[in-house]
């Protein structure tokens, strides 16, 4: 993952790894609370969102010359974000979930694969944000589901 081309296919193979789980889910079990620690897999959806939206928009400052964390602003504790994240999508189906998690991420890949070639490389900023937010993150989550599914 040092260049724009292996950073965006490492997102796709870690969207795909995560949905090839998602789709053994239906709505009846994707909406059980306490299906994935506390949350139910919507909710754990819910999650993923918030975080692809807030770097979605870091994203876009970056590629607007700006610093991609807004002064005053710290994500370094993900516990202090992830509660709010499925606070404000409030009630969602699992499939109302899944719909704006698979929306959220392609914005994201947008918003990637318009940061200019060269801002990519191992320690970047953009390679840590794609780490932080996709491929480590939806790793992490397939475990997850991997043990809700039983396998």
């Amino acid at each position: 993952m040092n260049d724009r081309a292996a950073t965006l296919a490492a997102m796709q193979d870690a969207k795909a790894q995560l949905e090839s789980r998602l789709e053994r889910i239906d709505e009846v079990h994707g909406s059980w609370e306490g299906a994935v620690g506390e949350w139910s897999v919507a909710q754990l959806l819910q999650h993923m969102h918030g975080w692809l939206t807030e770097m979605t928009a870091a994203v876009e400052r970056m590629n607007a010359g700006q610093r991609p964390t807004p002064e005053g602003v710290d994500y370094s504790d993900p516990q202090d974000w992830n509660p709010g994240f499925v606070a404000e999508r409030g009630e969602q189906t699992y499939e109302q979930a899944r719909s704006a998690f698979g929306e959220a991420h392609e914005a994201f890949v947008s918003a990637v694969g318009e940061v200019d070639a060269g801002r990519f490389g191992v320690g970047k900023t953009i390679n840590r944000m794609v780490e932080g937010v996709v491929t480590h993150h939806y790793a992490e989550h397939v475990e997850d589901l991997d043990v809700f599914l039983g396998g």
